[in-house]
């Protein structure tokens, strides 16, 4: 590579949550490449200068020139079958995972934990194609991940806040949660490009401060500009209404997530606070004027 050259950089699943995040900062970094993506067609946004857009490959060699960064924000079973047409010998990869390969493992709904089997397997068969090609990798496992307008959490419960004019919790809403905004997991991935103590690691990725479901809902009465008024209910009523709500909707959500309202899903902030630096910030989501 010419030193008049930028680095360069492989964005897979670019259009999904955090990709424009982290590929405006792969470019303020200093980085040129490619955003890809399993959709033919560009997403609602542009390409930052020196990135161009492209499809995700079906077949054939190694997309990446070497040395070359490829950054994954693909789900992670979806992951083990491109990396060895996406990441050539010799380069670096910094993928997603998922927490919910610790917190779905002990789900009381057998197919939460199927998938979290398939998750765990999928990160091992990542490591083992990355050791054998003497791939540099980066395994994080995020807390739920939002970005206000965009996301299927956290914008959901706006959604609903602003249709009802309230939010139910299951009993009290009590399990703490962490969540963390699109761009500060953008900035982790950027970070453990450079970080020595971030290669050949698995790191756990939460935001910046620990809150009851609870909190978090009346975070979002509050980003509305409304009043808070979250309704509990008894666990029995809520599977019963869920059951009608899915039912009506087609959501494919499991029922087990409203016991998790009052279960504690976090983990500890401090090995990836030490190895990259960064500080994520807490929850305080600003919800877009188009919203």
């Amino acid at each position: 590579m010419r030193a008049d050259r930028k680095p360069f950089a492989a964005i897979l699943g670019a259009s999904g949550l955090a990709g424009r995040q982290l590929a405006r900062r792969a470019a303020d970094g200093g980085f040129g490449g490619v955003c890809l993506s399993r959709r033919p067609e560009p997403p609602p946004w542009r390409a930052p200068p020196g990135f161009s857009w492209g499809a995700l490959p079906a077949g054939g060699g190694a997309l990446s020139p070497a040395p070359a960064t490829v950054f994954s924000l693909l789900p992670i079973a979806a992951l083990p079958p491109l990396v060895a047409r996406t990441v050539p010998k010799g380069g670096r990869l910094i993928a997603f995972s998922t927490s919910g390969v610790r917190f779905k493992a002990e789900s009381a709904d057998p197919r939460e934990r199927e998938l979290a089997g398939r998750w765990r397997r999928a990160e091992a068969d990542v490591r083992r194609i990355c050791e054998d090609r003497g791939v540099a990798w980066t395994l994080f496992r995020p807390t739920l991940i939002y970005d206000p307008g965009h996301d299927r959490n956290v914008s959901a419960i706006a959604s609903f806040v602003r249709r009802f004019g309230f939010f139910p919790v299951v009993r009290r809403g009590a399990g703490l949660r962490q969540p963390l905004h699109a761009d500060d997991a953008a900035r982790a991935m950027l970070a453990a490009a450079s970080a020595p103590g971030a290669r050949n690691a698995l790191l756990d990725l939460p935001g910046g401060e620990a809150l009851t479901y609870r909190e978090m809902v009346c975070r979002v009465f509050e980003a509305l500009d409304r009043r808070p008024r979250v309704v509990p209910l008894p666990l029995g009523l809520a599977r019963t209404a869920f059951h009608v709500w899915r039912g009506a909707t087609g959501a494919p959500y499991s029922a087990a997530r409203l016991e998790r309202m009052n279960t504690a899903l976090t983990l500890d902030p401090a090995p990836v606070r030490e190895i990259l630096g960064i500080e994520c910030r807490p929850f305080h989501p600003e919800f877009p004027d188009d919203f």
